[in-house]
């Protein structure tokens, strides 16, 4: 949390993260993901690396998926929920 803050300090237009929600208890996850949805309406992209899936869908408009560092996917979050074969194949989530 402490990165992410140095981070927002110079105001940047473009912010990466990686695993922001790891090892954090789920209260303080929310907070986070709030804080993220706050700076996307604000204008800032984000380059996000997560497990949590669900946050992750529900933060992006694009998503990739990689395969041994192939791009398998590409396309809107909406459209990832909607293909039940990848979701399952690559994500372990059946429809």
């Amino acid at each position: 949390m402490l990165a992410i803050g140095r981070a927002l300090v110079t105001g940047p237009s473009l912010i990466l993260l990686d695993e922001p929600s790891q090892g954090l208890a789920p209260m303080v996850v929310e907070l986070v993901v709030d804080m993220l949805r706050e700076l996307k309406s604000e204008g800032v992209s984000m380059l996000l690396v997560e497990q949590n899936l669900q946050m992750a869908l529900d933060l992006a408009e694009r998503v990739y998926i990689l395969d041994q560092g192939e791009v398998v996917f590409d396309g809107s979050a909406q459209e990832l929920k909607n293909n039940d074969q990848l979701t399952a194949s690559y994500l372990g989530v059946s429809g």
